[in-house]
């Protein structure tokens, strides 16, 4: 039998039911090509005026590769000439000096988008190199968090490099953190808020999963106790914010000694870094979510070389 995929699995939500990119990301991938194109000075697709050349990209490090067919997306449109001839599909190793593409079309197209190609090239490769390098070195599934800089496309690059998108936007799924319960029930004490913020959930409205935020125990032991006598047939998951791999693991054994029938997941977050992520190997939670694997990450050093005649 095929294992339950993590609630903080949203990789489908890129795709429909042909495989092609779902029309949901084919929106943002728009939207943030315009932005970049617009930034730099192309506001409509580049015509055709000039001779035909070439020119071929190169890896200047090792990585993962992604960002082949966002390329082709945004290039159909914003260039037309340009012909692509890709040596290497989005999620594939690459190697320092290994040729990613051939280019060729129209040489004034090519000089405009030179830039804007290797920007969503090199950031969505470095950041899939960088999910894949944290994901190699951990035991513990990991997730990126919603501090992106490139919406879905980060999702989406996060994903190429083996780890977990974690929600893709606000309402993509209900996270009930401390700010959240403290500005919904300014009356009411920490683990107060967590029974009442559980209790009152609209599951209509909540989204693909519903996590909710705990610093300590007590937190934790209310949502658990909470969510088990509601009795609703969706998993929680309970993210332990900032605590530290004893604390997760007391909390989380405390919490399966209750022997309740509810699905809860458990997810670290706060404080993890490379340097200590393999402290967590011998932990008991099902995910890591860091923001570490796709914010500030460095772009994949790439070279874009024209052919000389």
């Amino acid at each position: 039998m095929k294992p339950t995929p993590f609630p903080h699995d949203r990789s489908s939500a890129f795709f429909d039911k042909d495989e092609n990119f779902s029309q949901r990301f084919i929106e943002s991938i728009d939207l943030w090509a315009t932005a970049l194109l617009n930034d730099d000075s192309i506001f409509s697709p580049l015509e055709e005026k000039f001779d035909i050349t070439s020119s071929t990209i190169i890896s200047k490090q090792n990585g993962i590769f992604a960002g082949k067919t966002i390329v082709d997306r945004v290039c159909n449109y914003w260039a037309p000439s340009l012909k692509f001839e890709w040596n290497y599909l989005d999620g594939q190793p690459v190697s320092t000096g290994n040729i990613l593409v051939k280019i060729s079309g129209d040489k004034g197209q090519l000089l405009k988008m030179e830039r804007p190609i290797l920007n969503i090239l090199g950031r969505l490769s470095g950041i899939a190199t960088t999910a894949n390098h944290w994901c190699s070195r951990s035991k513990i599934s990991i997730a990126s968090t919603r501090k992106t800089t490139w919406g879905l496309l980060d999702k989406w690059a996060v994903h190429m490099g083996g780890a977990l998108t974690h929600r893709l936007d606000r309402n993509d799924a209900l996270m009930l953190k401390e700010n959240d319960l403290a500005a919904q029930y300014p009356r009411l004490i920490p683990e107060e808020r967590i029974k009442s913020a559980l209790i009152n959930l609209d599951i209509e409205s909540s989204g693909a999963f519903i996590i909710i935020e705990i610093r300590n125990k007590d937190e934790a032991m209310i949502a658990a106790k909470t969510w088990e006598s509601i009795g609703i047939n969706k998993s929680l998951t309970i993210m332990l914010d900032n605590l530290s791999v004893s604390e997760s693991n007391n909390i989380i054994k405390s919490i399966r000694n209750l022997n309740l029938k509810s699905q809860i997941y458990f997810e670290a977050s706060g404080g993890i870094t490379l340097d200590n992520l393999k402290n967590w190997d011998e932990s008991l939670v099902d995910v890591i979510s860091t923001s570490s694997i796709h914010r500030g990450t460095k772009p994949l050093d790439l070279s874009l070389l024209f052919e000389e005649a």
